[in-house]
């Protein structure tokens, strides 16, 4: 989307002006956007839009031998049915929702190839969300059609979510051929779900508690960095309990429209990344299995990210 030019522009003068610097770095920024638009077939439905900010650094005063990384963020996303413009919501194959949370979460590295890390979210699902606000705004700047049913979407109430996630990296070819399995799952009053993925990675790679396919390129070893990229391509596959964005809230029926989820949604995904000393830039395309029963199909979007990364400040 044309209005996060600005943003990455003065996000890469930033990263260029930290060149000079010799610390390592312990903290980091990250902003990500996932859209389908970027896809360029003229299609806007199902997951719509997500927004992610992050900050993540090294905790002060660690006694523990092992790698730490705390996450804090705010997230914006939302869902839409397969046509902005139909107004009856019986017609809809999905129902409008969406979802801002922040989150906290904490990444442990016992090993070098291994990851834990679990957080928890809190937020509102609904209009408090801003999620029509915002569709309602870029929609109108950059003359895309108006969306016709978000008086229809799931109503405004509190979300909570506990996160855990295990990863292992399992080395075939040292430094340019791996594969990674993660083991996932959600627990709260908006998504129920546990998740296993396996994704392939080839390119100039790194250890798992230093590369950024975890976001853990910040603390001692950043200094030095060399310029690495790689390609990665994944396929996983998620059991569905809940999802308060297709069955409204969990403890009340109040939603003016609800489908049924899928049960089981696999989920394949192709991407790149490249890092440097101060920045990463990723780009993925994901590709969803149905999430809903009946008449909606599968789904695709592309998803961007920048990560920058900063020295202590001194005192």
């Amino acid at each position: 989307m044309r209005f996060l030019r600005p943003i990455v522009f003065a996000s890469l003068l930033i990263s260029f002006g930290l060149q000079a610097q010799t610390e390592f770095r312990n903290r980091e920024f990250s902003i990500v956007n996932e859209n389908d638009v970027y896809l360029f077939l003229g299609i806007d439905r199902y997951y719509s839009n997500g927004m992610f900010f992050n900050y993540r650094f090294l905790p002060k005063n660690k006694k523990s031998s092992k790698k730490v990384i705390y996450e804090v963020g705010l997230a914006q996303r939302f869902w839409t049915p397969q046509d902005l413009r139909i107004i009856n919501p019986e017609a809809y194959y999905r129902p409008y929702a969406g979802l801002l949370n922040g989150n906290f979460q904490v990444a442990e590295f016992p090993e070098t190839y291994k990851r834990i890390s679990y957080g928890i979210e809190l937020g509102v699902i609904g209009k408090a969300s801003g999620a029509q606000a915002f569709q309602e705004w870029y929609h109108k700047q950059f003359g895309f059609p108006q969306p016709q049913g978000w008086k229809n979407q799931i109503p405004n109430g509190f979300v909570f979510n506990f996160s855990l996630e295990y990863n292992r990296q399992f080395v075939l070819v040292p430094s340019r051929f791996d594969l990674i399995t993660t083991s996932a799952m959600q627990l709260g009053n908006a998504f129920v779900n546990a998740r296993q993925r396996i994704d392939l990675r080839f390119g100039h790679l790194r250890s798992l508690s230093k590369s950024a396919f975890v976001n853990a390129l910040i603390g001692e070893g950043s200094r030095s960095m060399e310029t690495h990229n790689y390609f990665f391509l994944g396929y996983g596959l998620e059991g569905v309990v809940h999802n308060a964005t297709i069955q409204g809230h969990a403890f009340n029926a109040n939603a003016p429209h609800t489908e049924e989820i899928m049960p089981w949604v696999r989920h394949m995904r192709l991407g790149w990344a490249t890092s440097s000393e101060n920045s990463t830039l990723k780009v993925t395309y994901n590709w969803l299995s149905k999430e809903v029963r009946g008449r909606a199909g599968r789904h695709a979007y592309i998803g961007l990210e920048l990560q920058l990364r900063f020295v202590p400040k001194r005192q």
